[in-house]
């Protein structure tokens, strides 16, 4: 086969299939480079790192109103969440609670609200966690003796859910972050902490809902739906 070109001379065929060959590369090239684009900015996980932990505040006392006298503690505290959200679409997450432990026994609750973050940024989450008036009876001794040599460990755990959405495709995240605090009750510093963060996904990403276009969450729409 041979190709006549404007000029009227002739090639080969060799040219021509060489020619198409550019073409399919160049197309190639094109559907890898959309691929790789589509990977980068696809939704993605946001990471979740605890950066501090303050302690307040912390009191033993007496109740003797009651027959039974019995002693409550005063536990004031505050824990900072850093969250970096990678996407390029802010997030959102729903309101929830953070769960304080003491020798596995649950000491009390603090709300963290619901909030949202900007497109690729990091922002820290403060839970401020006030217990006033813990009856902690079953450990008394136990506590007793943390105090009298100045160590305490507690326990927090929190879990936070929400979403990103990215070209109309909803991904769904939970995260729980566990910590274990070791504080000193008499000088009110925090010795030592173990953080641990667990992040669990949906199995598949969902297609953006009209809950999602009005920027509810899928927990928020999940409430909407009972």
């Amino acid at each position: 086969m041979t190709v006549v070109d404007f000029s009227g001379r002739h090639r080969s065929g060799s040219v021509s299939k060489a020619a198409m060959a550019l073409v399919g590369a160049v197309g190639a090239v094109g559907i890898g480079g959309a691929a790789y684009v589509l990977w980068q900015i696809r939704p993605k996980d946001p990471s979740f790192e605890v950066i501090h932990i303050e302690l307040s505040g912390f009191k033993v006392r007496w109740m003797t109103e009651s027959l039974i006298p019995y002693a409550v503690v005063d536990v004031a505290m505050k824990i900072s969440i850093k969250v970096t959200n990678p996407n390029i679409t802010p997030i959102k997450y729903t309101s929830t609670t953070m769960v304080m432990f003491y020798r596995g026994t649950k000491m009390g609750t603090a709300d963290v609200e619901a909030g949202s973050q900007d497109a690729r940024s990091d922002q820290v989450i403060e839970i401020p966690a006030k217990l006033d008036g813990l009856k902690i009876t079953e450990h008394l001794k136990e506590l007793f003796q943390d105090v009298r040599k100045r160590e305490m460990v507690m326990s927090a755990v929190v879990t936070i859910t929400g979403d990103a959405i990215v070209w109309k495709i909803r991904h769904n995240w939970e995260v729980r972050v566990n910590s274990d605090i070791k504080v000193d009750p008499i000088f009110l510093k925090v010795l030592d902490q173990d953080n641990r963060v667990e992040m669990e996904l949906a199995a598949v990403p969902e297609l953006e809902s009209k809950e999602a276009e009005e920027g509810e969450t899928h927990a928020q729409t999940a409430e909407h739906n009972s």
